[in-house]
């Protein structure tokens, strides 16, 4: 099933959107938001996921920022579900500049789509393979110095890790989702009031695999959302390369690297949304 278009900022006014990038965690959030920053869309620098709670600092975090009696706090994290305080979200969104941007991993909830709303914000999902992104969130948590996940993925092979992600579990002291309940908690953004979408297959361009048709047809979207200007030939020069989480950039490495029966496995997972998403070939 195609993605559903939705309709690019049009409102009369001087002031475009501040813009919440969101997808999951290796989806193409950094090549999306180095787009943005080539731009000069400012930055807010706030990101809106689990690691707001999780990750260096856990005790402080969890002072500061988590939700302890508020009955209706906002939860965000796709791989695992955490409490924040509404009225310190709130102050973030609210600091964050006119026609800016933040990035994040974050489920789809009323409560956060309407706190977007109050502030300004448009959201751009970004979305990709699934069997792409769960190969690329492997390497990436077993090589992080700081992901939470860290300590148990970083002795794993890279076929454990992808069984591992498919599944979920208790994992260093932590309830993780399996992997089709984060691309469901994605997808629920998807064809909501202010919400477009963006492939990483089509933003990737040649270098990664892509097309430059459909490239320049992603820029042209973003300059009409953000006021900005997004150059291809400024795009196509600098895009790659600045990204400490950037790996390869690459459409299929999955096929390419995951063995015969793990690669099947992770196709009879991951089939229902491949095919919502029109990753199939039917």
């Amino acid at each position: 099933m195609a993605i559903p278009k939705t309709n690019i900022w049009t409102e009369m006014t001087d002031i475009p959107p501040r813009v919440f990038i969101n997808s999951l965690p290796k989806a193409g959030t950094n090549l999306v938001s180095r787009a943005f920053d080539l731009a000069g869309v400012p930055y807010g620098k706030l990101g809106i996921a689990g690691t707001l709670l999780l990750g260096d600092r856990y005790y402080v975090r969890q002072l500061l920022r988590r939700s302890f009696f508020e009955r209706d706090p906002v939860m965000v994290g796709l791989d695992v579900q955490m409490p924040v305080r509404r009225a310190w979200l709130e102050r973030r969104l609210s600091r964050v500049p006119e026609g800016g941007y933040v990035t994040g991993h974050a489920n789809w909830s009323m409560g956060l789509e309407d706190l977007l709303a109050a502030h300004g914000f448009r959201t751009l999902v970004v979305i990709r393979d699934p069997r792409d992104v769960l190969l690329s969130h492997g390497h990436y948590v077993a090589t992080s110095k700081a992901h939470f996940l860290k300590a148990t993925y970083s002795r794993l092979s890279i076929t454990e890790r992808t069984l591992l992600t498919l599944k979920g579990g208790r994992i260093d002291g932590l309830d993780v989702a399996p992997f089709t309940t984060m691309l469901e908690r994605i997808d629920h953004w998807i064809g909501r009031p202010s919400v477009e979408v963006v492939r990483f297959e089509d933003i990737v361009g040649q270098r990664g695999g892509g097309s430059v048709e459909r490239q320049h047809a992603v820029f042209d979207m973003l300059s009409r959302l953000t006021g900005r200007t997004f150059d291809p030939a400024r795009m196509d020069a600098e895009l790659y390369g600045r990204s400490h989480t950037f790996r390869k950039g690459k459409i299929g490495t999955a096929a390419e690297e995951l063995d015969a029966d793990t690669l099947a496995r992770v196709d009879e997972e991951l089939e229902l949304m491949r095919r919502k998403w029109g990753y199939t070939d039917d």
